[in-house]
């Protein structure tokens, strides 16, 4: 209540005329004494009732220090660099009027100095280095070979210290059992060679496995197939090759003709009509189509080995074949 009032009054004598500098000192010393109490928020009140205050001196006037003042304002401890600042301005002041100089929290000053420095490194750190540009290039894969060999057998280590853990005490290595060490490590080298072992045997399997060569839509011997429409003039020409590897030759003789089809449709060349038979298109082509005697004799051969027989030769599928691709050939203009 006393300081309360006495702020008040010198508020009240300030406002008549300017403050002295004397007594601004001691509300400055007032307010670090109340941080030093633990009592930020009384601190900050009698700050904030300083902010913008005329100050005399024998020298002239001047404001007091809003930036000291402002820091207290919003701290949220009573410690730290604002008291730190308080405390300077105190020293400061008494020291340019002639005052006695005030006793300072050397303390305090000396810790928050310490806490705005920097640490220093700690002892034993690794620090990551970059090589050198002007390293002969043999002396740098030397290096990497080396940190990459150092990096496997850390690994290693630990890989195999993880496996003694699952031996049995009386089996775990001493230096008093040689006997057992020497048990303990073939155990371990049995180990490492059959995972070694098989996992050349799952690399070797995995190189030699090869992915099948064709895919298609449907599967072999579908009902899909007796509709040309089913697939385009590409699929039907890979599907045709598939069939040909399973040994299906007449199914692959049908599979080239499709093709033919499907490409004679998509150009315009022959309409699809339900119902209608292979010479019927053949008929519908005029004699002025320069591959007309080619689709008559694949058409001839795809008859007889479709209709004529159950089982078709690899002769007989490299003929029909040799004319659906000239044919395809001269539709896509490849000639």
């Amino acid at each position: 209540m006393r300081r309360a009032l006495f702020l008040a009054l010198l508020l009240l004598g300030a406002t008549a005329s300017a403050l002295p500098v004397a007594d601004y000192v001691t509300a400055l010393e007032r307010i670090d004494a109340l941080l030093a109490s633990n009592q930020l928020a009384s601190a900050q009140s009698e700050a904030r009732a300083l902010v913008g205050t005329e100050v005399t001196w024998g020298k002239g006037k001047f404001r007091a220090d809003e930036t000291v003042l402002q820091a207290i304002v919003t701290a949220q401890d009573v410690d730290g660099p604002h008291r730190a600042r308080l405390l300077s301005t105190i020293v400061e002041l008494r020291r340019a009027t002639g005052m006695e100089s005030a006793r300072g929290d050397r303390k305090l000053l000396a810790r928050i100095a310490a806490e705005q420095q920097a640490p220093e490194l700690p002892i034993g750190g690794a620090i990551p280095t970059t090589i050198e540009e002007d390293l002969p290039l043999l002396e740098r894969i030397a290096r990497a070979i080396s940190d990459a060999l150092e990096w496997v057998g850390e690994k290693l280590g630990r890989f195999l210290r993880w496996l003694l853990d699952f031996l049995p005490r009386r089996l775990q290595p001493d230096a008093g059992n040689p006997v057992s060490r020497w048990i303990v490590f073939a155990i371990v080298g049995a180990i490492v060679a059959i995972v070694v072992l098989l996992a050349i045997f799952v690399l070797r399997r995995s190189r030699g496995a090869a992915p099948d060569a064709v895919e298609t839509s449907a599967p072999l011997g579908s009902r899909a197939d007796e509709d040309p429409l089913s697939r385009g003039a590409t699929e039907w020409e890979r599907y045709a090759a598939q069939l040909a590897g399973a040994g299906k030759f007449r199914e692959a003789i049908r599979a080239w003709y499709h093709a033919v089809l499907v490409t004679c449709y998509a150009a315009g060349i022959l309409h699809f009509r339900k119902g209608r038979t292979n010479w019927e298109y053949v008929a519908s082509l005029g004699p002025a189509v320069e591959w007309r005697p080619d689709m008559i004799e694949l058409t001839r051969h795809f008859e007889r080995e479709w209709y004529g027989s159950l089982h078709s030769t690899p002769d007989a599928l490299d003929e029909c074949s040799h004319r659906a691709q000239q044919i395809l050939g001269t539709l896509r203009g490849d000639e």
